[in-house]
């Protein structure tokens, strides 16, 4: 079990903003706000709990019955925010945590520095496509035409983070460098080895055997989402 300094106590009262996040989650460092989110909240067990971190930050989350993949809420009452983080009900847990870390991202780099500046205008984000699916089928959000420039690098940086969150670049090098395979590293981080391969690749520790998939990917993300749940999609800003 995690030792968050929220004591486990539902704080959707407040919404916690840290100028040191808010200055990294700026310069789209997501790596480097992975670690320091984890490390400002307490979270050292290598297998992390997004649902929890999200509730010490002061963000709700919920499990609904949703036509989309997932929406983040952002609520303001005369300068007073509110935030909560939706997931369709039914998803397996190894979705479930990937998606709410990747609305943790989009809150973080996203919506928490214009709520620290009082200059954040929009409602949330509205999730279309499964982003674990996304993520491991290896298609960036940047390659579909369809997607504007600006949203879809938001949801590719929402997806590093995600990953980075989950799987911290220093512990699975570190891993790696002992001997660690993808099962391996799957049960310490307590994750599934799909997510750990598409990690690996990203951060240049395994060669990748064909391509990088882009739009073409369509048709795998779709056979992904379709084995994780009912609904698939593409992001898009609220």
């Amino acid at each position: 079990m995690n030792a968050a300094p929220c004591g486990g106590r539902w704080r959707n009262e407040m919404i916690a903003i840290f100028p040191q996040l808010a200055a990294c989650a700026a310069a789209k460092d997501t790596e480097k706000l992975a670690v320091m989110v984890r490390t400002q909240f307490g979270f050292t067990n290598p297998k992390f709990d997004a649902a929890e971190l999200l509730k010490c930050i002061g963000v709700e989350t919920e499990a609904l019955p949703l036509d989309c993949s997932g929406n983040l809420l952002v609520r303001d009452e005369k300068g007073q925010f509110s935030v909560i983080a939706l997931v369709p009900a039914g998803l397996t847990r190894d979705v479930r945590q990937f998606r709410l870390a990747h609305l943790l991202g989009h809150f973080l780099l996203h919506v928490q520095g214009g709520i620290a500046d009082g200059n954040y205008k929009g409602h949330g984000f509205r999730e279309v496509i499964c982003p674990y699916a996304r993520y491991v089928s290896g298609t960036a959000a940047a390659g579909f035409k369809s997607i504007p420039g600006d949203e879809a690098t938001a949801e590719d940086l929402a997806d590093d983070f995600a990953a980075a969150v989950i799987l911290p670049r220093s512990l699975v090098a570190a891993a790696v460098a002992k001997g660690a395979d993808a099962e391996g590293l799957a049960d310490f981080f307590g994750c599934a080895p799909e997510l750990v391969n598409r990690r690996l690749v990203r951060l240049d520790l395994v060669k990748q055997s064909k391509p990088e998939i882009n739009f073409s990917g369509m048709a795998r993300i779709r056979e992904i989402a379709s084995r994780l749940e009912r609904s698939p999609g593409t992001s898009s800003r609220k």
